[in-house]
């Protein structure tokens, strides 16, 4: 070969391989697709919005009063630029109109876009609203009635509620309902309803309405008389709230004008003969029965016959407690001096035969009715007959003999159990003068004076009478003879 054929240098051989070898060239990244809004709000004033990516909608509750017509809101996207009306946003600067919904449009680096809607929601005003609108009691079961003008309320109950735990249900517009400065739950909370209370309704907005309640019980029908007394001479009375009967005994020879009556009542006024009756210090006369009216809280009346007696006109008369042969026609006669209400007397029989002497039996004249003045009460079983204007009463157990002791110093005597005192007493074949009644306190003289009436006889017919008829000296020896004639229920002879 020639010596033209040269090999290449190394510069040469360099510069090819720039040339003639170069590496090949690398293709762009792929523009993003991302166009969301992935969060939304506002700084001032606060509030949130909720983003629903399936709606792409946004919606933002701001409170109320907020100006909504230059609002700058900020939210995180993942596209490449937000605009609204081709405007482009800036996070926290740009201000927007919110009065109507706002459409924002989120471009993604690949052009493509997603549209958000945003609609802005101004909170109401706080209500004014503060009213109690219903109320009531469940136990006992009572409505209420409202008045809005006076704000006042007003609930009756039955007579006799304890309106002093009671719990209210009631129905308010606004947020809480107080009661001095407690808050209530409607139909837990417990109050005190003796006086009328103050509920306080605190409105939205912070105001207040004040009602106040008042709980109103039934007028009451209760119109009794439940306890009577004289002042002085002191006495307790004794009541028959069946037959509105008040009977009051003072002791022997009382004068019955001018006295002074203590008195408790159910009612709410009591009146005599349209006078007006104050416990402890009205006097009035009480020679008769005197009517007392008791007008009740509901303008019912009750009336109550008040009987008071100074002097009990009754006497034992006659007795005959010792027959020929078998004892089977005993009898005691009372003769009544004047009109005798003979309720709460009795016939204490006194066994003399033991000191102090005993009663071994007793008679409670209560059943036999009102006894007119001068005449005659005869206590016996069916074998004694009276005249038919004369009263006779038949003790039960009376059918039988031996009802009445023979003594000797046995006694008879009537008691007043409403006076707890002796009307009448006469011990025979003998004299008693220390004796015990059944449930009373002390000792009783049996006898009158200082001598006993005589022994009744069971040898001839006889009786133990008063001679004269009806006249007493207070001398069981003096008053009473034997008899010879026997005159129940008919003057002595």
């Amino acid at each position: 070969m020639g010596d033209s054929m040269k090999k290449p240098s190394v510069a040469a051989l360099a510069a090819f391989c720039l040339v003639g070898c170069a590496l090949p060239a690398t293709d762009p990244a792929p523009a993003g697709t991302e166009k969301e809004i992935m969060s939304f709000f506002f700084s001032s004033p606060p509030a949130t919005g909720v983003v629903d990516q399936g709606a792409k909608t946004i919606t933002v509750g701001v409170p109320a009063g907020t100006g909504v017509s230059s609002l700058a809101a900020s939210f995180t996207t993942t596209g490449a630029r937000v605009t609204v009306g081709g405007t482009e946003q800036i996070s926290g600067q740009t201000q927007n109109d919110f009065t109507s919904p706002v459409t924002y449009v989120v471009t993604a680096e690949d052009g493509t876009t997603s549209a958000y809607v945003v609609t802005v929601t101004v909170a109401p005003p706080p209500s004014a609203e503060k009213a109690i609108t219903s109320f009531s009691f469940l136990h006992p079961a009572a409505a209420g009635k409202i008045d809005q003008d006076t704000k006042t309320v007003t609930i009756p109950v039955p007579h006799g509620t304890d309106v002093s735990s009671l719990i209210a249900v009631y129905s308010a517009t606004g947020t809480r309902v107080t009661v001095d400065d407690t808050e209530q739950a409607s139909g837990v909370t417990i109050n005190d309803f003796t006086d009328p209370l103050t509920y306080v309704v605190t409105a939205e907005d912070g105001s207040e309405a004040r009602y106040t309640v008042t709980v109103a019980p039934a007028p009451g029908s209760e119109k009794a008389i439940i306890s009577f007394s004289i002042l002085i001479p002191p006495a307790e009375g004794t009541i028959d709230p069946a037959a509105k009967m008040i009977r009051v005994r003072l002791p022997e020879g009382t004068a019955l004008s001018g006295l002074v009556a203590t008195f408790a009542t159910t009612g709410a006024e009591v009146k005599v003969n349209g006078t007006v009756q104050v416990s402890g210090v009205t006097v009035n006369d009480f020679n008769g029965t005197v009517s007392y009216v008791v007008t009740a809280e509901d303008g019912s009346t009750a009336t109550w016959s008040v009987r008071v007696v100074g002097t009990i006109g009754l006497l034992i008369n006659e007795l005959d407690i010792d027959q020929v042969g078998a004892d089977t026609a005993e009898y005691i006669e009372l003769y009544a001096c004047a009109d005798v209400d003979p309720v709460g007397i009795v016939i204490v029989l006194l066994n003399g035969g033991v000191t102090p002497g005993q009663e071994y039996a007793r008679i409670d004249l209560s059943s036999v009715g009102s006894i007119d003045g001068g005449s005659y009460c005869v206590v016996a079983g069916s074998g004694v007959a009276v005249p038919m204007q004369s009263k006779k009463y038949t003790p039960t157990g009376w059918e039988s003999s031996n009802r009445i002791q023979n003594g000797p110093a046995d006694a008879v005597m009537l008691f007043d159990t409403i006076g707890r005192r002796v009307i009448d007493t006469v011990s025979y074949n003998g004299v008693l003068h220390r004796a015990v009644i059944a449930g009373e306190t002390g000792e009783f003289d049996a006898t009158e004076g200082a001598a006993g009436a005589p022994a009744d006889s069971n040898a001839v017919t006889g009786s133990i009478g008063r001679y004269p008829n009806g006249v007493d000296s207070g001398q069981n020896g003096a008053d009473f003879k034997l008899c010879p004639t026997i005159t129940p229920g008919a003057p002595n002879m």
